[in-house]
């Protein structure tokens, strides 16, 4: 190093060659290109201004190009310009003064006859230690092409700058490589202003030989992870420089790319100087996870002034990297545009904001952040500065976007799993339907073969009319099965009768309702099994009475399922039980029956869909989707069984309390009034019947085939009743009762159709029609009405 007393010899040398080469100019410029180096009489060259600086000193020297672009910094930079090594070497004189067409024109003009060589500039950084600086340049060489200019200016604080520790401070950046055994290879200049030492001193020392006694064990600890991993380790550790004081630093220690040696990246955490609130500041930022960063309005633009540690390691760009840059830095192909453009109106704005958006790393990968923006304002209410945290939220977008994806897939998958589940039932309740089927048609044959029978006898052999007694069995017989085959239809439509949905529950008495199914199943456990030679003795036991909220449709078909089950479950003679009581709240359902039984495996895995012991005849979703209906119920479904003694199914569901309607009481202690009766139906047969039986009755009947003639009767006769049938030619029931509803609003109109069952299941009652009855109608039911309506005459 120079000795004090030649360095201040050397310096005069400077400032009277930087006269001497004043006075040679021509006019008020500098030649257009100069060959040879203007102080290269004094042996000048930017090495030998390095060799000036004195870390501490207010004092630094910079040599530039003729874009103002920084080329070489001594170690004073950081403490004058706010520019550590690093930093400086992408950064400009115009981005660090508010008047930089002003300094551009002194460096051209260089005038002597002006006031001497210093110019003053004032600096627009947070950053720097003083907002004024007095320049003096030295030319080394001038040329053509700005790029090959070279200048030195010597800048110092100006008398009237405020006292240092009022703005923003900048860490140090310690950059440096070792060998993993803490030896110093090479190192920023900060490392030796840091130590208070030569930059040349550096590579003789070693981490182990500076580090504080105190943290030799966590520096040794610090080498060891890092040599063995390929992660940043990052620790607080203490140094002794060369006047004996400590300095504290953040160290952030990583292999290189070649995996040979140890690079750290550290930054001075020590509180000192006058101002240690603000270093406490410095190093709180320092410390913590999330990104900061500092922008500071230059021109009509903000532009980062700072960065802490977490946005380095978060974007893999150094500070230096992005300084003077503003956040479009970290912007891409697929940033938001939007999300841009609210960034900048709320910088021009001067408010808060806070958003969600796509960035980029330094490699290219980019990474979600939540960004928080606030405006720092000075004693005016202006906001010429800016607060920026980012807070990576790649994990998070990454989670909430697979939650979401997996979300429509579970949606997805639920529909499918409905609709699977849906025909599914429907597969269930066609293969119970085909062997109702097969039952029923075996009942009609059964149904058939005495009408057919008795009806052929009494018209082939004239005699048996004569014999009185015979001709009213006959009849009787043929009555009789004609009115159960009614009755098999009537069982048939409650498989195709339209269900409500599980949620549209109503009031069901579970007695009623089993006596019914016992009623379906019938030529299961008496036709068919007495085919097989099986005798089932089939009884019920009825003692609750209380009804229960249902869908009826599906219970009945969980009835019917586990009494077909029972059936098929027996190989021989036995019996199947059914009772029903209550059981404190709720009504207990009890099946049982003495057929084959389920050993344990079986037992415990028959409610799984697709599980079956009747191979290629079963679906394995029988007892599945009774399970599924029971719990729709809100009931419970337990099963009990030994193997080669019976099972027993116990159900039980919530009891409510049943609802009485009031029944009609018709005074019938007289004879029936007459009533004058329009009966309208296409079938000769029909018309014939329903017209004798109504004749029996003691009422008056007009017959009419055509609805046509019907309503043009009705415009001149009075009836206390029009009955029609729905499917007629040229007009429908529907709008006959519509037309007789127009002429005469208080008559009533009876509808007898063989829909009539689907009509009430349905709920779609024709609109002007006031009931509806199903053929074949029962002649008490039809004098019941008919009474009803005589009652009201």
């Amino acid at each position: 190093m120079l000795s004090e007393s030649n360095k201040n010899n050397t310096k005069s040398r400077i400032e009277s060659g930087h006269d001497a080469l004043s006075e040679k100019k021509s006019g008020n410029r500098l030649p257009e290109e100069t060959k040879s180096d203007p102080c290269s009489g004094l042996g000048l060259d930017w090495s030998f201004f390095a060799k000036l600086s004195t870390p501490g000193e207010n004092t630094a020297y910079s040599l530039h190009d003729g874009h103002l672009s920084f080329i070489e910094t001594d170690s004073n930079c950081e403490k004058i310009w706010g520019l550590s090594t690093g930093q400086s070497r992408h950064a400009n004189l115009a981005l660090l003064v508010s008047d930089a067409p002003a300094l551009k024109s002194w460096l051209v003009n260089l005038d002597p006859s002006s006031s001497g060589q210093d110019f003053r500039v004032n600096l627009s950084s947070p950053t720097n230690s003083a907002r004024g600086l007095l320049l003096k340049a030295f030319p080394l060489f001038i040329s053509s092409e700005p790029a090959k200019t070279r200048i030195v200016l010597k800048a110092v604080p100006a008398i009237d700058t405020p006292a240092a520790g009022k703005v923003f401070p900048v860490n140090l950046n310690l950059n440096s490589t070792h060998e993993f055994d803490g030896s110093f290879v090479k190192a920023s200049n900060s490392w030796a202003e840091l130590l208070g030492i030569s930059i040349d001193q550096l590579p003789k020392l070693n981490l182990r030989e500076i580090v504080d006694r105190a943290d030799a064990e966590r520096l040794e600890k610090l080498l060891l992870e890092t040599q063995q991993d390929n992660y940043v380790k990052s620790c607080i550790l203490r140094f002794r420089s060369e006047s004996g004081t400590t300095k504290s630093v953040l160290l952030s220690a990583r292999r290189d790319l070649g995996q040979d040696k140890l690079v750290i990246e550290g930054k001075n955490m020590t509180v000192e100087g006058g101002n240690p609130a603000m270093d406490l500041l410095k190093t709180s930022v320092e410390l913590v996870n999330e990104s900061v960063l500092l922008l500071m309005r230059v021109g009509s633009s903000m532009r980062i002034c700072y960065a802490n540690r977490a946005f380095e390691h978060m974007t893999g760009y150094r500070y230096s990297r992005v300084a003077g840059s503003s956040l479009a830095q970290l912007h891409g192909p697929q940033t938001n545009a939007q999300a841009i453009l609210d960034i900048e109106e709320c910088l021009q704005n001067q408010e808060e904001h806070t958003c969600n958006l796509l960035l980029y790393r330094k490699n290219g990968d980019s990474f979600w952040a939540n960004a928080y923006l606030t405006p720092l304002r000075n004693e005016s209410g202006e906001a010429d500065y800016f607060a920026v945290i980012l807070e990576d939220a790649t994990e998070v977008r990454n989670v909430s976007n697979e939650l979401a994806k997996k979300n429509v897939e579970l949606n997805d998958a639920l529909a499918n799993l409905k609709e699977t589940q849906k025909n599914l039932i429907q597969q269930e309740s066609l293969r119970v339907l085909g062997q109702m089927a097969s039952g029923i048609a075996h009942d009609f044959n059964n149904l058939l073969a005495p009408i057919l029978g008795f009806s052929e006898l009494l018209l082939t052999v004239p005699k048996t009319m004569q014999d009185k007694g015979k001709l009213t069995s006959y009849l009787k017989k043929i009555q009789v099965a004609a009115q159960d085959g009614a009755a098999v239809v009537s069982r048939l439509r409650e498989f195709y009768r339209s269900q409500n949905s599980p949620e549209e529950f109503i009031q069901i008495l579970p007695d009623e309702l089993l006596w019914q199914v016992k009623e379906l199943t019938r030529h299961r456990w008496k036709n068919q099994a007495e085919a097989r030679g099986v005798n089932i003795d089939f009884q019920m036991s009825m003692s609750s009475g209380r009804p229960i909220m249902g869908n009826e449709p599906e219970l009945r078909q969980v009835f019917t399922n586990l009494i077909i089950n029972a059936v098929d479950a027996m190989q021989k003679n036995g019996a199947i039980n059914i009772s029903v009581s209550d059981q404190d709240g709720s009504v207990r359902i009890v099946i049982s029956d003495t057929g084959t039984g389920m050993n344990e495996e079986t037992r415990t895995k028959c409610l799984e869909p697709f599980y079956t012991t009747k191979g290629k005849l079963g679906t394995g979703l029988g007892l599945s989707i009774v399970f599924g209906v029971v719990q729709r119920h809100h009931g419970t479904f337990n099963i009990e069984s030994e193997e080669g003694v019976g099972t027993r199914i116990i159900m039980e569901f919530p009891a409510v309390k049943q609802e009485y309607k009031e029944e009609i009481d018709l005074d019938e202690s007289g004879e029936m009034r007459s009533l004058r009766i329009m009966l309208v139906d296409d079938e000769e047969v029909l018309l014939e019947v329903i017209s004798e039986l109504l004749a029996s009755g003691g009422h008056t009947v007009d017959v009419f085939g055509d609805p046509n003639s019907a309503l043009e009767s009705f415009r001149h006769k009075e009836y206390d009743l029009v009955i029609t049938d729905r499917a007629m030619p040229l007009m429908s029931g529907d709008q006959l009762a519509a037309a007789i509803k127009k002429i005469a609003p208080t008559t009533p109109v009876f509808m007898i159709t063989g829909f009539g069952d689907l009509i009430k299941d349905s709920g779609e009652m024709p609109e002007c029609v006031d009931e509806v009855l199903g053929k074949p109608v029962p002649l008490d039911v039809l004098n019941r009405k008919l009474a009803e309506i005589a009652a009201k005459k």
